[in-house]
């Protein structure tokens, strides 16, 4: 997070969220004015909203996220170990995902610094992937299930 404070921390602002069981062994010491500890938050939804970029790993929020159309980054820092050793894929990641894997902090500070570039070459990715996989969710979804159940249209 120092390396990121120090390259980006004019123009960018973290929040991470991370998996419950690690949530509070983060110590952000030192980055305080740069990353906010969001894993308590207990809507990830309205921390989607107010992001401009999703950075992940290998969580299924990108499916979610997917559905504000805005650009989505993959650490990808041990993919190796995770694809052929932990727990694999239901998706072919280097070809279905809809943004860039990435292995490094310096990568990430790249793509950060020019999210045009990025928006260039997964613009037309993200889209494929949002027909794909979002096209359904169109946030009405209790209306249509009321009506289907309720009312019986």
């Amino acid at each position: 997070m120092e390396k990121l404070k120090e390259e980006l921390g004019d123009e960018f602002f973290f929040i991470i969220r991370t998996h419950y069981f690690i949530a509070d062994k983060l110590d952000f010491t030192g980055v305080e004015d740069f990353v906010f500890n969001g894993s308590q938050y207990d809507d990830v939804t309205e921390l989607y909203l107010v992001s401009d970029v999703l950075i992940t790993d290998y969580s299924s929020v990108f499916f979610d996220y997917a559905n504000l159309k805005r650009p989505i980054l993959f650490f990808t820092y041990d993919l190796e170990k995770y694809r052929d050793t932990l727990r694999g894929f239901y998706i072919d990641l280097e070809k279905d995902v809809p943004g860039p894997l990435l292995r490094t902090t310096e990568e990430i500070i790249e793509v950060l610094t020019d999210l045009d570039g990025l928006n260039r070459v997964y613009g037309t990715r993200l889209n494929q992937f949002y027909d794909r996989y979002c096209h359904l969710d169109k946030g009405t979804a209790s209306k249509q299930i009321a009506e289907k159940v309720i009312v019986g249209k």
